[in-house]
Parts: C-alpha cells; structure tokens; sequence
C-alpha cells in the first residue's frame, strides 16, 4: 500500500479545510486506479489550489530533458505549475495561498532522476515560506541499496544534488526525513511522512517514458551513461529499457557471459535503428545484493581498456562535462581514463 492508500484509511484527511498543492505526476494513483487529484476533489477535506508537476510533466509523457509548460487541470479547474520549464523551484507567489504541499512522486532512489531534486527544492521552498510538506510515500525497486560516488561541490546540478551516494536506495518518504536531518535550512520544515506498507505491491506505471518496467528501474543506473557517450543504445522506451548497452563498434571479445554485482550479463546482438550491433543484456537476480554503478565500472572500464578513454569522452557528440554531473564527481571520470578503480568500489 502506499502512503495514498494509508492516506485513505483514515476517516478525514489530516487537517481538514487546508490549503493545499499537489506535487504528483501520472502515477500518483491509488490500488484502484484513482488518481490522488480525484481523491482530493471527491472528498473535500482539503482545498486544492494547485499542482505542480516534476521532469516529464504531470501527465508523465514528455521526454527526458524537455521543457514542460504551465497549464490547467481539465477537471479540477486549477493550475498545474510546472517544476521542470521556466523554473525548477516553485515560486514564492505560488506558496503564498497553501498550508501544504502534498508530494507522490514515484521515484527511484537513484541521485540524478530528477524527482529527488525537485522534492528537495520543493523543500527548501516551502521551509522559507512556511508551507508544511506531507510525503505520501511509494517504495522504490532499488530500496537499500547504496552504491556509487557521493557528490562533490563542484558537480551539483539538477542531475545531482542531494549529499548521498549515486544510488541511495530511500523511497521519497525515507529521503524527505533524510535531508530534513542532515541540511540545515530544513530542520524547521513542518514535515510529516505517511510511509508505504510494501507487502502490498502495486501495479506498475512507469514514472517516466523510459522506466517501463521494475528491471529498468533496476538497470537504470547501469547504463544512465549512455547520455553522455555518443553511440550507445540502450533501447530507451521499449521493452528493454536500459537493460541494454550496444555499440556498432563494441568489443564482444573483451566481454564474457556472467554473473556479477547482483547481475547476469549476457552478449547480445542488439537489433537498434542503425541495424544490428553487439552489446550487453542485464538482469537482476533475485536475492542478490545489487551493486549498479559497479557494474557500470567494470563495462565503462573495460571499453575504455580496448577502445581508449578518447572514445567515450572525447569523439564527436560525447558529453565529458554531462557525465561528470550525472556521476556527481569528476574523479570517476579520471578513473576510468587512467584505468584505475574509484574509491566507491572499495566502499561498497
């Protein structure tokens, strides 16, 4: 169940009569389907005033990195401010009407999916206006697992900045509590959290285009990459979502079928838009310790080994500077081109 459905056994919601916005996307539904904006609207404990919508819009289907414009809900007749366009903070004008901001966002435990920097700007926001944030909790198909580089100063960005590992593994509920302790401008937050009770899964909506399903959750920070290295595939948006790394020029002698990290890699021949090229399949085993951003090292170590660090980060298209971000570290990258292992190997 999560924290929408707890949310919905009490007899009235929380503070009934408050003012409230809404940050929510397309899958901030219920176990039946309903929609936390309906709810809302059905049951008049609170008065919604807006919404504000994440990366992807509130309806879940623009593409990554594409600016999403302000708008009106259909139904509920109220505006839907959208987070990921001309501003990535809500404005003060926006909070000035609300007691609360009410937050479901499905997300993936992962630093640079961006739900977790607009949760933690719409922290910062709400602290200095005085808004109160209720998370409505949603477990996450990486829960616990923590692997990867923390984030260095010099690289934070929207990709990247909450002051955890890559993969920090906390549902939004767990990450909300997390920040509140260790940044100090929230400690006077008004924050409650309404946690999600997981032996009751529901089904799955992707909480983005690419995210099809739990394994591309799963793999996600495996092959995340390949937004920063030209010439990759990993299927984005189709049924194996970043569960693939292929490249026209991919070395199949270096690679071997294996289990390793908490994965079963497989060599594949890929069939991509360009024709068919070589590349890797992945999997998670169940019941295996998960370790993605190792996993990634060994690939993008082995790459750089037989085609030469000037391939990933320095031929046409390439994007050194963007991987950087999305690492949250510039020395992952040294690593990887020097051939050396990062200190978050030796951590995890």
């Amino acid at each position: 169940m999560s924290g929408l459905d707890r949310l919905l056994q009490f007899d009235g919601f929380p503070e009934k009569g408050s003012r409230v916005g809404l940050l929510c996307h397309h899958a901030s539904v219920s176990q039946d389907g309903t929609h936390l904006i309906d709810h809302v609207c059905r049951r008049r404990d609170w008065t919604p005033k807006c919404i504000f919508s994440p990366e992807h819009g509130f309806t879940g289907d623009a593409a990554a990195g594409e600016p999403v414009p302000d708008g009106i809900h259909p139904s509920a007749r109220i505006p839907v401010y959208s987070l990921y366009g001309e501003t990535r903070s809500p404005r003060e004008k926006w909070l000035e009407p609300l007691d609360w901001v009410v937050t479901d966002l499905k997300d993936l435990g992962v630093r640079c999916y961006t739900y977790a920097s607009t949760l933690m700007e719409m922290m910062r926001a709400c602290a200095r206006a005085g808004v109160g944030v209720l998370v409505l909790d949603r477990s996450t198909p990486l829960a616990g697992i923590q692997d990867g580089p923390d984030l260095e100063d010099s690289c934070k960005s929207f990709v990247g900045q909450i002051p955890l590992p890559l993969v920090y593994g906390l549902s939004q509920g767990k990450l909300a509590a997390a920040l509140q302790e260790n940044v100090p401008e929230l400690k006077h937050l008004r924050l409650r959290v309404l946690p999600d009770l997981p032996e009751a899964a529901h089904d799955w909506i992707p909480p983005s285009p690419a995210i099809v399903s739990p394994e591309s959750a799963c793999c996600y920070p495996i092959t995340v990459w390949s937004e920063a290295i030209p010439g990759v595939w990993v299927d984005r948006g189709g049924e194996g979502s970043f569960q693939i790394w292929a490249m026209q020029d991919f070395p199949e002698r270096a690679f071997e079928d294996k289990e390793m990290y908490g994965y079963r890699v497989t060599k594949q021949r890929v069939a991509t838009p360009q024709g068919e090229w070589p590349g890797l399949h992945f999997c998670s085993l169940p019941g295996k310790k998960l370790r993605p951003v190792s996993l990634a090292h060994w690939i993008l170590k082995t790459l750089v080994a037989t085609l030469g660090p000037e391939r990933l980060f320095q031929s046409e298209g390439s994007r050194p500077e963007f991987f950087d971000q999305l690492a949250g570290t510039t020395s992952w990258r040294t690593c990887l081109s020097q051939g050396a292992d990062p200190d978050f190997l030796r951590r995890t």
